[in-house]
């Protein structure tokens, strides 16, 4: 970790906000937007009337650069930057350009230009570039491009419904008029953090009154030390928004639409079909079969709470708090004193260490050129190798603030990809948090949970900046659902990892490292309640899966239920009346019918730190061969050859035939 502090390197280096030339205003989001359109037009003519050859690929790589250059900005941009504004403008262009790569795959000249390149032209493309090539094709083909003039206008529109519903119920979390609000009274309230008791307010110092979120909902339920409290926030906290109901049924139906015009009988199955799992039925039997797995266990976990709970019934409200009194007592497990050990700049230098024993990187603070960023507590990290040579870009946004994305996100700016045989365009990306803001001990001070989170975010950054695919349509976390958050759930393990713990832990004030003591206790805590908690993610899963799987319209109350009799039949803790957790599970947007490769991607990433990191997590190199197999070539290389390279010829197995 080093800290670079030349302002005149920077500036010269300033092109715009997020590092994108020309952004300066909102308004140059349309500009932008509109030269992009008019500059891939230009490309589009320019590939069509060449003959079909190798470098028809890259033409068509080089178009869908440039869309993504302005597309992935507003994407981050409008769900980071804190003026409304910046956030309505980044939508538009968003749309629009989202709109226009719609077109572009509707374009039959430039699919067979495509198809006759790949025909012609074969012997003249790399590996990558021939799977670049299939992929972009299977694009061209699941856009619609073989549809009649009557079934495309069909596909498109529930095409652009679904992004627009997408967006909209993403919306609905950030509206401060649909958030559920809470009143404690002051004794009450005195149990809770002071970074949640200062987002309550009082008109008659009797009882106070405040939002409740994803980013503090689960803070209040694990301090809370009224049940009745406990109950009134769970319920907030998994009601509403009400506008979502309707949004979250249109969204399914929407994307049902799109699928039917392409000939799949339910979204599910289109979504499945080009992954691993090539089916919902295969996905269903992989999270029915872990469901089963967990059941007994989950039990036994729920009798270590009830004895904390003096033999009785723990409420779903009561989850959180039971398990973390439960957790303390079974592991000697004091978070808050965990906590000082994980400020988060010593958590960020931390991280750097850990990079640079096992992936031989340098991580280099560097000051942000004016007008590159969004936010006053923004770092900028440059990514390079041991030698000095630039990989990336890594901007860290880690503190709350009205407004912006309420949960943990790694968002691409920039993709690696070659600009010519000599040159790469190194590739950029954001991670969004929002741990705790500075407390009256002078720092943001990490608990556990959240350096494994930053840990996952980094992992997904890794899979970015060390991508060194040739085209930037396959680059980094591009890449299949089945691959693309195995680097993240492996990263997590570096939370657990006595070695990477002495130097992600020190405490905040000594600087001493973390104890052994305090380590022991933290490894013993992580299995104590892991398949309660792994139940919920088989609840996500499938709940994702079955509204994604219906062949008949959902209403917003057969939505409800189902979200229920799933929860019923697969978590030890039962649905509550009234609420409905699944208008809040934003995951919808960006999974939709793929969550289960969350738990899938798990359960590859432990079999990978078994092959190459346990019992000597930080040796000199230790990720080479992760970074050789998997993170170099992004989604360049087919998921089964990636997998079966990582962890041996026999590691998977056929389902359904």
């Amino acid at each position: 970790w080093t800290e670079h502090r030349a302002r005149s390197t920077a500036t010269a280096s300033a092109q715009g906000l997020y590092d994108l030339q020309g952004l300066r205003a909102p308004e140059d989001f349309d500009r932008l937007a509109r030269e992009t359109i008019s500059k891939c037009e230009a490309m589009a003519r320019a590939l069509k009337a060449a003959a079909p050859s190798a470098a028809s690929v890259g033409a068509l790589d080089e178009i869908s650069d440039e869309v993504c250059r302005v597309v992935d900005v507003a994407e981050v941009c409008r769900h980071t930057h804190p003026s409304r504004e910046y956030v309505i403008a980044a939508e538009k262009a968003y749309v629009r350009l989202q709109d226009y790569v719609a077109s572009l795959n509707a374009d039959g000249d430039l699919y067979e230009a495509l198809r006759s390149a790949r025909e012609r032209d074969a012997k003249n493309l790399s590996d990558e570039g021939a799977r670049v090539a299939l992929t972009l094709q299977e694009d061209f083909e699941r856009g619609g491009i073989h549809l009649d003039p009557a079934r495309r206008r069909d596909f498109d529109g529930s095409l652009s419904r679904s992004l627009e519903l997408g967006m909209e119920f993403q919306r609905n979390l950030l509206r401060p008029e649909l958030a559920s609000r809470v009143s404690l009274d002051k004794s009450t309230l005195s149990s809770l953090p002071k970074t949640v008791r200062d987002q309550f307010r009082s008109n008659d110092g009797k009882l106070w009154t405040g939002l409740v979120d994803s980013s503090n909902s689960s803070l209040m339920l694990r301090h809370l030390r009224d049940s009745n409290a406990r109950r009134d926030v769970f319920i907030a906290a998994n009601t509403g928004p009400e506008p979502n109901k309707d949004v979250l049924a249109n969204l399914i139906s929407s994307r049902a639409g799109v699928a039917h015009s392409l000939g799949f009988e339910t979204y599910a199955k289109y979504a499945t079909a080009p992954l691993l799992a090539r089916s919902p039925d295969a996905v269903r039997e992989f999270l029915l079969s872990l469901s089963d797995v967990l059941r007994q266990s989950a039990k036994d976990e729920y009798a270590v709470i009830e004895k904390y709970n003096h033999g009785k019934h723990i409420s779903v409200w009561d989850k959180t708090y039971a398990m973390a009194q439960a957790r303390g007592h079974e592991c000697e497990f004091n978070s808050a004193a965990i906590a000082e050990y994980f400020p988060l700049e010593g958590v960020i230098v931390g991280i750097g260490e850990l990079l640079a024993r096992v992936l031989g990187l340098r991580i280099e603070l560097q000051e942000l050129a004016p007008g590159e960023g969004w936010t006053n507590d923004l770092k900028k990290l440059v990514v390079k190798t041991r030698d000095g040579d630039m990989r990336g870009t890594i901007y860290l946004d880690l503190l709350p603030r009205p407004g912006k994305f309420n949960h943990a996100a790694h968002f691409v700016i920039r993709c690696s990809r070659m600009v010519s045989p000599t040159e790469r365009q190194h590739p950029s990306v954001a991670l969004v948090c929002n741990f705790p803001p500075v407390s009256g001990k002078g720092r943001s001070l990490l608990s556990h949970g959240e350096v494994e989170t930053f840990l996952h975010e980094f992992g997904h950054a890794m899979h970015s900046v060390l991508s060194d695919t040739e085209f930037q349509h396959l680059s980094g976390t591009r890449a299949p659902m089945d691959i693309v958050e195995v680097p993240s759930h492996l990263f997590e393990h570096f939370a657990w990892d006595p070695s990477a713990l002495k130097l992600l832990g020190k405490h905040y004030m000594t600087h001493e490292p973390i104890p052994d003591a305090m380590i022991s206790a933290l490894r013993k805590s992580r299995n104590i309640f892991r398949s309660i908690e792994s139940q919920q993610q088989v609840v996500f899963a499938l709940t994702d899966l079955e509204l994604h799987n219906q062949t008949s319209e959902l209403s917003s109350k057969s939505i409800a239920d189902l979200a229920a009799t799933i929860q019923n039949e697969h978590s030890m803790f039962k649905p509550v009346s009234g609420t409905n957790w699944e208008l809040r599970f934003g995951h919808f947007v960006g999974y939709g019918a793929t969550y289960y490769s969350y738990l899938y991607a798990d359960v590859l990433a432990d079999d990978i730190w078994k092959r190459y990191f346990e019992g000597d997590s930080l040796a000199a190199g230790a990720a080479e061969s992760l970074r050789d197999k998997l993170l170099r070539h992004g989604g360049s290389r087919d998921p089964e050859k990636v997998i079966r390279d990582l962890l041996g010829k026999d590691s998977l197995i056929e389902v359904n035939g």
